[in-house]
């Protein structure tokens, strides 16, 4: 009897092991599927430039926000693991970076989106305060027609007191379903082609799915 008796607790234990790990890759797996990398700009996408293109997308998630325009931007909650970055540069004449966020839902993808483009528009003026013996000037560069919609902007800063060069910053801001796209260009050198540059936030748009 004591032996039925173990060989059946023993059953039963194997059992409950396989039912609870079946339910936990039941739950995994939508979270393993959010935070796939989704698709994301590569050099070829890029605005073109004297010097060539280096960098791309990581293969790990998470991103970091020491961009000049959103250094201090304080998103709306989004787990590490669904954030993923493209970093790009030149040797000497530009910098490029792409952040995309994956929501839960399209409604947050709204609000995160809303809420970079309302910290963009502000960028001109943090930068104003930060240098207010240079001259900073905003500028919108209107929309990009693609998926959910994408906006375009930069600001151009003039060194007066420090040193006569200046920097030039695009960035745009497009969405796709529950997916937000975030992407920054920047020169002391090369003069912005604003025209090329939509195409690249198109470009990261389109990539997405």
């Amino acid at each position: 009897m004591r032996t039925r008796f173990r060989a059946r607790t023993g059953v039963r234990a194997v059992a409950a092991a396989l039912l609870v790990a079946a339910a936990t890759a039941q739950a995994a797996t939508p979270a393993q599927a959010q935070s796939a990398r989704p698709g994301m700009l590569t050099v070829a996408d890029l605005p073109p430039d004297d010097l060539t293109w280096q960098g791309g997308a990581s293969d790990q998630p998470g991103g970091s926000f020491d961009t000049r325009c959103l250094a201090d931007w304080n998103r709306p909650s989004v787990p590490e693991e669904n954030i993923w970055s493209a970093d790009f540069l030149t040797s000497e004449t530009a910098s490029a970076y792409e952040r995309v966020y994956v929501l839960p839902t399209e409604a947050e993808a709204i609000a995160l989106a809303d809420s970079a483009r309302q910290y963009y528009a502000g960028c001109a003026g943090r930068q104003q305060a930060q240098y207010p013996g240079d001259v900073v000037t905003g500028q919108d560069h209107g929309t990009v027609d693609v998926e959910e919609g994408a906006t375009v902007g930069g600001i151009h800063l003039k060194y007066v007191t420090t040193w006569s060069g200046h920097v030039d910053v695009l960035y745009g801001v497009g969405r796709d379903g529950n997916t937000v796209a975030l992407v920054e260009w920047e020169s002391n050198w090369t003069q912005p082609d604003v025209l090329a540059f939509k195409e690249t936030v198109r470009a990261a748009v389109n990539r997405l799915y």
